[in-house]
């Protein structure tokens, strides 16, 4: 029989245990024990909405609607991939610097011709995070595949590379807030956070009459 003692020791060990690798309140993800906060999850996908709409005009027709959903879903997932790919950069030892994925002063200032109402600042992370993905998924690719990156393979090995930074999730220990309805790998496996709940809805409001509160506009 346990003591009492030896009871609270094993009930505290428990909690303990349980607490480890879990999303805490006010964390959009966590990427082995660094944590990806709310506050850069918001600023992210407002970046995401300002440059999916401009995408939208861009290609010649009125820009629709967004799901604020799958918005957050892409952003959270792209500043998982970027956490991701740079300690894999590190751990491969891949010749890669910061100034390949940097935006510089010439094209924040064109950032701020195109977006006057957007916060350059957010607009130019989000650009730098999704280029500093691609840069380090093809060098990781060029080095598991000994190819050396062309014009003609470039997109090839950008593909592979990206899936390789994605399998990396496991062994970076990724958990996203049960929120989003995202499995460990970043895909969508629910509608919300239940498992419980089918991926895809049928019957779900179309992104261009959900209300405001619920879209990027």
């Amino acid at each position: 029989m346990l003591t009492r003692a030896r009871a609270v020791v094993l009930a505290v060990a428990g909690l303990s245990l349980a607490a480890c690798g879990t999303v805490h309140p006010g964390s959009a993800a966590v990427v082995d024990g660094t944590t990806i906060s709310m506050k850069s999850l918001d600023e992210t996908a407002q970046a995401y909405c300002v440059l999916s709409l401009n995408a939208a005009q861009q290609q010649g027709g009125a820009p629709a609607a967004i799901s604020n959903t799958d918005l957050r879903r892409q952003a959270v997932v792209g500043l998982v991939s970027s956490v991701v790919a740079e300690d894999l950069a590190k751990k491969e030892d891949l010749q890669v610097r910061p100034s390949a994925w940097k935006v510089g002063s010439t094209v924040r200032a064109q950032l701020a011709k195109a977006f006057p109402k957007g916060d350059v600042d957010q607009i130019a992370k989000a650009l730098e995070d999704d280029q500093k993905v691609s840069v380090i998924a093809i060098a990781l690719a060029a080095k598991r595949t000994g190819q050396a990156p062309t014009q003609a393979n470039q997109q090839q090995l950008l593909q592979i590379g990206r899936d390789e930074i994605t399998k990396a999730f496991a062994s970076e220990d990724v958990k996203f807030a049960p929120r989003f309805g995202l499995s460990p790998s970043g895909k969508v496996r629910a509608d919300t956070g239940s498992i419980s709940v089918a991926p895809v809805d049928l019957e779900a409001t179309p992104a261009e009459e959900l209300p405001d509160t619920q879209r990027c506009a």
